[in-house]
């Protein structure tokens, strides 16, 4: 194996990120059984090995940075923790509130997590690896290599290639791959100065998840409701969150309010991107709303045609890429950051919708009882809100590098998203 790699655009650019945001994501899954501690190992080892960025080190060079591929042991990744069933979450957050250092042997940790009968896996890793379409897609190989090795079948290879962002203009005939590779909008000057309500920084802050799960039965006639009216989850979610911003801000209900959302760039990808290495491959679309009522429907129909005008963009979430890559060819690395950073304007509020946890991360028998994905965690002034389903579950969290106040902010702000979440549900059925 060579024991060099090349620094991709978005490595490059989740470096630059590391002003903004922790350049770690979080995840976890619960299990109904056991985990096999020596199976789990080989497995841990096999993906980790497969995956050559994930035990790198990342060399900042004014130049041009890049990344050594170093040797490493399955107990430098994985290691393991007995708990209880009440202090289980507690435990998991307490260990995934934590930051990959770039500079480490291996760009991931993994912490096995045993109560009763049951037991919980654990993960973070750096984003400057690859994002969350390829965390859902590492989680979902190493449950598939687990169940393998349990029934003592050859390993499935992790999928390896090219990690460069060209691959996002795969499916675009010539012509229109062309006027793709020409978007050099600056898709970050969204010029919107509103901000999430939180204290001021402090040396004495610390990274904080805060997670809040909607209800079961009211996400169901949450998303029932919006389903007859022609929305999609993400409208509905993206709404309310709106709606809920200005309430929770205070903010004037004729101010216009711009919410970047994240964007899988895989839909531009031959095969969604299965023939290439794990890589970041996400983008964002911006949702705009010309002030608010106090009709929490007219809010989300207004999102939904925002939402509606986005899609309808064949080249939605490519803009700037051609012009982040220019920059980085043409100038030495700490020129381009720097030029980079006097044209980019750092989204102050974002979301991002991770997608889904489901059956398919069951394992060796094992059925996967909860879970949990988040992107990275935030330092004040920036905020963003993720979601996650997780069977069938849907969980909001706001990762922030803060202190006990700015968790209770965030509590008080779900409460309002809940509220206005059972408001719509009762208008809309009458009730």
């Amino acid at each position: 194996m060579k024991n060099r790699l090349k620094a991709e655009v978005w490595d490059k650019m989740q470096f630059l990120f590391r002003n903004f945001y922790d350049r770690t994501m979080h995840a976890a899954m619960v299990y109904d059984g056991k985990i096999d501690l020596e199976v789990m190992k080989e497995v841990v080892y096999f993906m980790v090995s497969g995956v050559p960025v994930l035990h790198s080190t990342f060399h900042y060079d004014v130049i041009k940075p890049y990344w050594t591929v170093n040797d490493f042991d399955v107990d430098d990744v994985l290691s393991v923790a007995e708990t209880t069933e009440e202090d289980l979450w507690q435990d998991i957050y307490s260990f995934l509130q934590q930051s990959v250092d770039y500079r480490g042997k291996v760009q991931t940790f993994a912490r096995i997590f045993y109560y009763g009968d049951k037991s919980a896996i654990a993960f973070v890793v750096d984003h400057m690896c690859f994002d969350g379409g390829d965390l859902k897609y590492f989680l979902g190989k190493l449950c598939e290599n687990y169940s393998l090795r349990i029934k003592g079948e050859p390993f499935a290879p992790v999928k390896t290639g090219s990690r460069s962002c060209d691959a996002v203009y795969g499916k675009f005939d010539p012509e229109d791959e062309k006027k793709a590779r020409k978007l050099y909008k600056n898709v970050s000057a969204v010029h919107d100065s509103h901000t999430f309500p939180l204290t001021e920084s402090s040396p004495e802050d610390k990274l904080n998840i805060v997670v809040r799960e909607i209800d079961g039965a009211l996400f169901d006639s949450f998303r029932k409701k919006g389903k007859a009216q022609g929305y999609t989850v993400n409208d509905l979610m993206v709404g309310v969150y709106v709606q809920s911003l200005f309430e929770y801000g205070g903010w004037d209900h004729a101010d216009k309010l711009s919410i970047p959302c994240m964007v899988d760039l895989r839909r531009h990808i031959v095969n969604g991107g299965a023939e290439l290495g794990l890589a970041n491959h996400t983008g964002f679309m911006i949702c705009s709303v010309d002030g608010i009522t106090d009709d929490i429907a007219e809010t989300i129909r207004a999102v939904a045609e925002c939402n509606a005008r986005n899609k309808e963009d064949k080249f939605m979430g490519l803009y700037s890429i051609p012009l982040l890559k220019l920059a980085y060819k043409v100038f030495p690395h700490c020129i381009a950051e720097t030029a980079i950073k006097i044209g980019y304007d750092n989204p102050l509020i974002g979301m991002s919708n991770i997608g889904m946890m489901t059956h398919d991360l069951d394992m060796g028998g094992l059925a996967l009882m909860d879970g949990f994905m988040t992107g990275a965690i935030k330092y004040k002034p920036y905020m963003q809100l993720a979601l996650i389903t997780v069977l069938g579950r849907m969980k909001m969290s706001i990762c922030v590098r803060g202190n006990d106040r700015d968790r209770e902010m965030i509590e008080r702000f779900f409460d309002i998203y809940i509220r206005n979440i059972q408001k719509y549900v009762s208008e809309s059925t009458g009730e």
